[in-house]
């Protein structure tokens, strides 16, 4: 998600070093501990609490259980957060699996002791000593994950946030494993510590089975390719996004001193054929000399928001196997 920007530099856990506009998410400039990538032991982080319906945005991202399948077994999903204007919102990557037999549990833990690809996203988990999970014949998924996890100190949006992580990588884990019944929504049950009642982060608590909240998903999605990924020349991009009467960009950026240049490489816009409201696919072809690009996805005119992945361009994808 670079942007470009050069307005109050900040970072959060996880992210690459760069330039936003943090607005009304400057609370959480108590994560920066001189650089990024290290996480507080008890780090405040604040942001609007939105999601109870103070403010309207764009109508969300519909994200149906198929579209969770990777495109390998050796893939699971993991949701994080990341940055999206004035707002947090959730990404999702495929991370590699060790198969462990517990899908479920394999991606929660990755969601909590993991990193994400791309710096741009982060979490305010912390690594959890265990982490199991079941599923019943209804779609209802139980997570018992330990309380070491919740070390972090949120206020009610981003903890709101935090738990809906959770929600999200567990039944995506669960539908890629093809664990849940199509057509049945599915829910999740959050023990901690084997026990039913736990007030997550101090303030959500975790009494009744759990569903996903459709306003929290990042409202553009580059998919593939994924952050730090090369390619050969030609490139295909891929992904899903909220249509929107502004209409979807796109820009290749050389990486120019580690920042993305000014100066697109190649650029366009997409027609998404799509109801402004509805979640559509779009994909654009590209060809680049070789070298390290941040492909850019956004809406007209909103540039700060939509999402990025850095990639390499070699000469021929055949390299990689040299």
């Amino acid at each position: 998600m670079d942007t470009g920007t050069t307005r109050g530099p900040s970072c959060l856990h996880g992210l690459r070093r760069r330039c936003f506009s943090v607005g009304p998410l400057a609370a959480a400039a108590a994560l920066m501990l001189g650089g990024c990538g290290v996480l507080a032991e008890n780090p405040a982080i604040t942001m609007p609490s939105s999601f109870d319906g103070g403010t309207v945005g764009p109508a969300p991202m519909t994200i149906s259980p198929p579209a969770e399948a990777s495109p390998t077994s050796t893939l699971m999903p993991v949701y994080w957060l990341g940055l999206n204007d004035s707002t947090v919102s959730l990404y999702r990557e495929f991370l590699s699996s060790d198969n462990t037999g517990d899908p479920i549990g394999e991606a929660v833990h990755a969601m909590s002791a993991g990193k994400p690809m791309d710096q741009d996203y982060f979490t305010p988990w912390h690594s959890a000593k265990s982490v199991t999970a079941s599923i019943s014949s209804k779609n209802v998924i139980t997570v018992d994950i330990s309380s070491d996890a919740f070390k972090g100190s949120l206020d009610s949006g981003m903890a709101h946030r935090a738990v809906q992580q959770l929600v999200y990588t567990a039944t995506a884990a669960a539908a890629n494993a093809g664990l849940t019944t199509v057509g049945q929504e599915s829910s999740v049950v959050i023990l901690v510590d084997g026990k039913e009642g736990y007030r997550a982060f101090g303030h959500v608590p975790l009494e009744k089975p759990l569903h996903r909240d459709p306003e929290l998903v990042a409202p553009i999605w580059v998919i593939d390719p994924q952050e730090s990924q090369v390619r050969g020349t030609d490139i295909l991009v891929s992904g899903t996004a909220v249509v929107q009467s502004e209409g979807l960009m796109w820009r290749a950026e050389p990486i120019v001193d580690g920042r993305p240049s000014s100066s697109a490489a190649a650029s366009g816009s997409l027609d998404l054929h799509k109801a402004p409201g509805d979640t559509a696919e779009f994909s654009f072809a590209a060809t680049l000399v070789p070298g390290e690009y941040s492909l850019r996805v956004y809406y007209r005119g909103q540039e700060a928001t939509g999402d990025s992945k850095r990639i390499t361009v070699i000469e021929s994808a055949r390299s990689l196997d040299q």
